[in-house]
């Protein structure tokens, strides 16, 4: 299947990522490539580099040769990808560098709204409670980028920003530079730049969920940020193939009722690749079985 796939559409990258299936602790690879087609999937014991380096020692031997490669933090999927494709340029997947620093701004949000809380209730100050109750009811627009806040939310927002004592103004501010790193700097200079001035203010508000996010930047820089140093990385500042290859095989299982065994999930992939990427007629399929003339090997 492999083999047929890479003859239909040449492959130059390769996106890596693993989960656990439900009612397993055996760990699911999957592999998919630019053309946003899951390669291939096997079950091994583990996310630990061994097993993920025999898994992309396979697909090289089967016929992948890239030049580019894609996973998440994992030091495991990084020494694997380095290993077995020693050329290949690597490039963090954007899905989880923007998890990472949403959720530290996150829990960042939600402490002050603690203390916020807190302050209101001991010193029965309504007031207070109920800046802590539209906190509460706002996260999730107060953790938006601006360019994803509707009118509506923008308005609420200055409403809180007036009713707060700086904070709400403070942390929106840091949001906004962050969504400004990646969305409008053009070079590596100019993302440092950015980054110093994010530095400073992100020092100043002395919140230790927000300096983890600067802890973040300073440990995976270069992993983050490939696209602006590397010539041809640019296409992938959004890029999120390896996340979004596990979330579709969730999907897929979650359809089948569950797989139970690594050799069922083999064949329910494979028919799905048949039919998705290699446009097999399910129902010339089911009528005509192995007399159809070029049958995908499936």
């Amino acid at each position: 299947m492999l083999q047929q796939l890479l003859a239909l559409k040449p492959v130059t990258e390769c996106h890596i990522d693993g989960y656990y299936p439900v009612g397993t602790d055996h760990c699911v690879m999957v592999v998919k490539d630019e053309h946003d087609r899951i390669l291939m999937t096997q079950e091994v014991e583990s996310e630990n580099g061994d097993d993920a380096q025999k898994f992309l020692k396979k697909l090289q031997d089967l016929g992948l040769h890239v030049t580019s490669a894609f996973s998440d933090y994992s030091e495991s999927f990084i020494g694997a990808i380095k290993s077995v494709f020693p050329h290949a340029r690597f490039q963090a997947d954007h899905f989880h560098t923007a998890k990472n620093i949403w959720g530290k701004l996150k829990k960042s949000l939600l402490s002050y709204r603690r203390k916020v809380k807190s302050s209101g209730e001991e010193n029965q100050d309504e007031d207070c409670i109920a800046l802590a109750k539209k906190l509460w009811q706002m996260r999730w627009s107060l953790l938006k980028k601006p360019s994803n806040l509707s009118v509506e939310e923008k308005q609420a927002i200055l409403e809180l920003e007036s009713e707060d004592e700086g904070f709400v103004h403070r942390f929106r501010n840091i949001i906004r530079q962050v969504a400004n790193i990646f969305d409008h700097s053009h070079s590596e200079a100019q993302a440092k730049m950015k980054l110093q001035q994010l530095r400073k203010d992100i020092k100043a508000v002395e919140d230790k969920e927000l300096d983890k996010i600067l802890t973040f930047f300073d440990d995976h820089w270069n992993q983050a940020f490939a696209y602006l140093r590397k010539k041809g990385m640019g296409k992938h500042r959004r890029g999120s193939n390896s996340e979004s290859g596990m979330r579709l095989l969730r999907r897929l299982e979650k359809n089948h009722d569950g797989i139970r065994s690594a050799t069922t999930r083999k064949h329910y992939i494979q028919i799905y690749q048949a039919i998705k990427y290699l446009s097999l007629d399910i129902a010339d399929f089911i009528e005509k079985g192995p007399q159809m003339i070029e049958l995908p090997r499936v």
